[in-house]
């Protein structure tokens, strides 16, 4: 057994946990995982095909790593690369094909066909208008500096619901499903038995929620993993993580992250009818508690209220339901009114450092943000908020809100001229 079908043995098993082993860690392994397939577990995964008309890649890296992952695919195949399928336009999946056309144009062959579905064209034309926005949600998810890309190679091959992508012997079938994003397909090799979700599956709950992205679809997320499920797949390669092995578990995996997503979504839209509010949403729905306790769907990277609010965004806009939100005081003005009633900003930070002592961290963000609202150049607010925001952040498991709760961290620390706690969870 290789080294990549030991660790999804094990995660899958529980004997090590995606807590260890991230699903969006670059490890960079690679092993061929079926016949002529091989793997390469990058931050986002890179699968190569052997073909009679040369290699077929399901997705193609991040813009961060290029050179590597021509070098890896070449220690595999030095074959012309005839097609790179996307599975999407996310930047860690399409962003590694400028490598790919440049290594073609050194070895003097045609550049790949590069297929997508049509709103990847879309999505990399927002990417270069929201370039600025981007690196400042990146860099705050991934608790580092994270730069936009702003070069993109477009695909030349669109297609809107399926298309089969023909290499030597070998069909590659490619079937659009709205899920994390609306460009999104998956990709089955029927010869070798084999499944490409993309980011469909990622090792964990699924990242239908961020909430620092575009809109997402749990509910067609669902039914696309069930169609998936019926194909028979022997070996289902993810977006992120490691390769599941095995008829049975296939299914296994594919079933159980359908019945998460909708469960979320059925309870979800049960309020929504009902009349509730989001908040009462939020605070009420969960996941059925033997999925949510399944290795793959571990909340490491999204949560499921992140999932629950994007599903009310899709379904029902953005009023939350409280009417005072509607249209709303600025954060300042109602941070300087609450404050007035506390008899000032310095009660308002004591009560912040009281919730932290008890334990009671949510209240006290809540606390330490109306302090620096009401008083945004107050050290000792910021020093506090600091304080808090490191404590919330250290106990978080998902990488999103850790990764929020922590730049609040470092921001406070700045304005107020300390250094900042050391980060916990990376240490």
């Amino acid at each position: 057994m290789g080294v990549i079908r030991d660790q999804s043995e094990k995660i899958f098993t529980g004997a090590i946990t995606t807590r260890q082993f991230h699903p969006i860690l670059p490890t960079g392994e690679y092993e061929e995982i079926a016949d002529g397939v091989m793997f390469y577990r990058w931050f986002a995964n890179v699968t190569a095909a052997k073909t009679g008309e040369g290699l077929v890649l399901v997705d193609t890296g991040g813009y961060f790593n290029q050179d590597a992952t021509v070098k890896l695919i070449r220690q595999f195949s030095p074959e012309r690369v005839n097609t790179a399928i996307y599975t999407h336009g996310h930047v860690d999946h399409a962003c590694g094909m400028p490598a790919i056309v440049a290594d073609a144009q050194k070895n003097k062959v045609a550049r790949p066909r590069v297929v997508g579905h049509r709103a990847v064209a879309a999505r990399f034309d927002r990417y270069k208008r929201t370039a600025g926005y981007n690196t400042v949600v990146n860099t705050r998810q991934f608790n580092r500096p994270a730069p936009w890309p702003t070069e993109y190679v477009y695909p030349d091959t669109y297609f809107d619901n399926q298309l089969n992508v023909v290499a030597g012997d070998d069909k590659f079938e490619c079937h659009h499903a709205r899920g994390e994003t609306d460009d999104h397909c998956w990709v089955f090799i029927p010869q070798r038995k084999l499944l490409c979700t993309g980011d469909l599956i990622i090792w964990a709950a699924p990242n239908a929620g961020n909430p620092q992205k575009a809109q997402r679809y749990a509910r067609e997320w669902a039914e696309a993993l069930r169609v998936m499920a019926r194909l028979g797949a022997e070996v289902l390669v993810p977006g992120h993580g490691y390769p599941v092995f095995g008829a049975i578990r296939v299914r296994q995996v594919l079933n159980d992250t359908a019945n998460y997503l909708q469960s979320l979504y059925d309870q979800a839209i049960a309020m929504m009818n009902a009349g509730a509010t989001l908040d009462e949403i939020i605070h009420t729905v969960k996941p059925p508690a033997n999925l949510a306790e399944k290795p793959w769907l571990q909340a490491v990277y999204d949560e499921p209220e992140f999932i629950v609010r994007n599903i009310w965004r899709l379904e029902g806009g953005w009023y939350d339901g409280t009417p005072s939100n509607l249209k709303p005081a600025s954060d300042g003005e109602r941070a300087r009114e609450i404050a007035a009633l506390a008899g000032g900003v310095a009660p308002v930070i004591a009560r912040a450092n009281d919730r932290l002592a008890a334990g009671e961290v949510v209240l006290a963000c809540h606390l330490a943000d109306w302090a620096v609202a009401a008083a945004p150049d107050d050290k000792s607010a910021h020093e506090a908020r600091m304080r808090v925001y490191a404590a919330r952040a250290d106990r978080e498991e998902s990488t999103m809100a850790h990764g929020v709760f922590r730049s609040a961290v470092v921001e406070s620390a700045t304005k107020a001229g300390v250094a900042p706690p050391e980060d916990k969870r990376s240490a």
